[in-house]
């Protein structure tokens, strides 16, 4: 196990390498959290519609609400089956296996825990600035601690939260590199589609005025489909960049999630 420096430019040149060995079981964590993005901007779309009228259907809203609580739980079983197959890559240098399945239970309700708290986080400070940058920089540390949560309880992933946010630079910077990379992908999704609009024209005696409609930019449903695709084709790399990080960390530091890590090795040539 050697010891790295770390620096933003090592973890992202790391993350690239993790990401292309376990890029397999990248479409988990893609298929796993489509749905919640979408529910998201359902549940959005309708509150908008609805305006102070909102207040009259609480049960039809209710009912989207429990299917999105639904969708939000799958989508981050599959960002721990992803960290977890980002954090066997980057141990052995070698294409996970099937072992990324075995998540393990305390681990991953300590993470949907804490993961929960980062989203209502982030949706009570939206209107703020500051309040969705912490937000997001606490839910990185959330997926990137996942797999050391070995204790049952509320305070051990908090705390562990706390320990590794010391390397607030490193993800205050993450922040930058992702939004940066969240809006090229939005700009290239947005450009694929209006590629594709311009050969059916060009090449295809067909009428398209109702997709012209559908999908410009003065359609809000549209834009908000395109942000969940941006963050969609984002979000593995944005959580193997935190698996990394963590781990660094550890290794820098030789604490207790290095142990855990040696004993998962040393089982797994066992058998």
């Amino acid at each position: 196990m050697t010891r790295a420096p770390l620096s933003t430019t090592s973890v992202l040149d790391e993350t690239v390498n993790v990401v292309a060995r376990a890029a397999p079981w990248a479409a988990v964590v893609v298929a796993t959290s489509l749905p919640y993005r979408f529910m998201q901007i359902l549940f959005i779309e309708r509150v908008a519609e609805l305006g102070s009228n909102a207040t009259h259907y609480g049960r039809a809203l209710g009912e989207l609400a429990n299917i999105a609580i639904l969708a939000f739980i799958v989508s981050r079983w599959g960002r721990a089956v992803w960290a977890r197959a980002c954090r066997l890559s980057e141990a052995d240098g070698a294409r996970p296996g099937r072992e990324v399945w075995r998540v393990p239970f305390v681990a991953f309700v300590s993470y949907l825990f804490v993961a929960a708290i980062a989203e209502l986080l982030y949706y009570a400070t939206a209107i703020t600035f500051i309040g969705p940058i912490f937000a997001l920089m606490f839910a990185g540390l959330a997926i990137g601690t996942f797999e050391l949560n070995t204790r049952p309880g509320l305070a051990p992933p908090l705390r562990l939260i706390a320990h590794y946010s010391r390397t607030s630079k490193q993800l205050a910077a993450f922040l930058f590199v992702f939004f940066v990379a969240t809006l090229i992908a939005f700009i290239n999704i947005a450009t694929a589609f209006n590629a594709g609009q311009w050969l059916v024209h060009a090449f295809a005696n067909v009428s398209l005025a109702r997709w012209d409609v559908l999908l410009s930019f003065t359609n809000r449903h549209y834009i908000f489909l395109l942000v969940a695709g941006a963050v969609a084709t984002v979000e593995p790399f944005w959580i193997a960049a935190h698996v990394v990080l963590v781990r660094r960390a550890g290794v820098a530091e030789t604490g207790e999630d290095l142990r855990v890590w040696f004993r998962e090795l040393q089982s797994r040539w066992a058998r």
